[in-house]
């Protein structure tokens, strides 16, 4: 494999692992919804 390809792909592998990461971190902090206030229940 050469220098480029090696580059290329740990630059797309460092990309996605950021971003897997980063959403799933959102998302646990994101704060439950209050039951009340559930449009779903409602219907």
């Amino acid at each position: 494999m050469n220098t480029q390809a090696l580059i290329w792909m740990v630059t797309a592998y460092s990309v996605v692992i950021f971003m897997t990461g980063y959403y799933f971190i959102k998302i646990l902090r994101t704060p439950p919804k209050d039951p009340k206030h559930d449009s779903y229940s409602e219907t």
